[in-house]
């Protein structure tokens, strides 16, 4: 058999973890097997076992899939001198217009990892990774005058993100939640906390264009 080179290893690895997703998303963690991952992705157990021993290291995988993105998102918002602007659009682009599953699966790996430390240990690592990025971009939006949190910053951020996972949990529980009448509420609730600023008559104000999300969790 002919080595794979490092671009279609790359390629092999992203397709089992886009499985694994769609397997934990559809059946739950504890339901899903190994081998039903591999089914989804069309490989063998033993193409699947050379880059993922267990499907605590499927979890992993995602979850640092998902961190890549979502900190992108935040490095590219702090741009934007229209705070509320920015933020509209990075809440759409992170959680509005996440396909619905991705919803479900954060539940799901929430409920995990209060019963499994490895799973644990990779949710407190996503989520003090996810709150640096929003700490800098918040941080730097602080600095420049766009915002004027209620709260110290690193309250007014918890705040926020307590906000969003509610959404996401409703989302994920009741089929007839309207997002899009609900999203302009959230970011609403969440500006009451961070208190954006109108910007300067004279700042160029630059909203991020909007773009399809990509497939990613957390």
């Amino acid at each position: 058999m002919p080595k794979l080179s490092p671009e279609q290893q790359a390629a092999r690895r992203l397709r089992i973890v886009d499985a694994a997703e769609r397997c934990f998303s559809r059946n739950g963690f504890h339901r899903t097997t190994m081998q039903d991952i591999c089914k989804e992705a069309g490989i063998s157990p033993g193409a699947l076992y050379l880059y993922f021993d267990s499907k605590e290291a499927l979890i992993e995988a995602l979850t640092e899939r998902d961190r890549e993105q979502f900190a992108g998102h935040f490095a590219n918002a702090g741009e934007g001198d229209d705070f509320a602007a920015v933020l509209e659009h990075v809440f759409r682009v992170c959680v509005v217009d996440q396909p619905p599953h991705k919803s479900a699966l954060c539940i799901e790996i929430g409920a995990e990892s209060t019963r499994n430390p490895a799973i644990a240990a990779t949710m407190r690592r996503f989520d003090e990774s996810l709150r640096a990025s929003l700490m800098l971009w918040l941080g730097d939006a602080q600095r420049k005058g766009l915002i004027d949190p209620v709260q110290p910053l690193e309250q007014a951020l918890t705040a926020a993100i307590v906000i969003a996972d509610g959404f996401m949990w409703r989302r994920a529980v009741d089929q007839n939640f309207d997002v899009e009448a609900a999203a302009p509420l959230m970011t609403a609730m969440i500006s009451s906390v961070l208190r954006p600023l109108k910007p300067a008559p004279n700042a160029k104000s630059r909203k991020t264009p909007h773009k399809a999300a990509p497939e990613s969790v957390a």
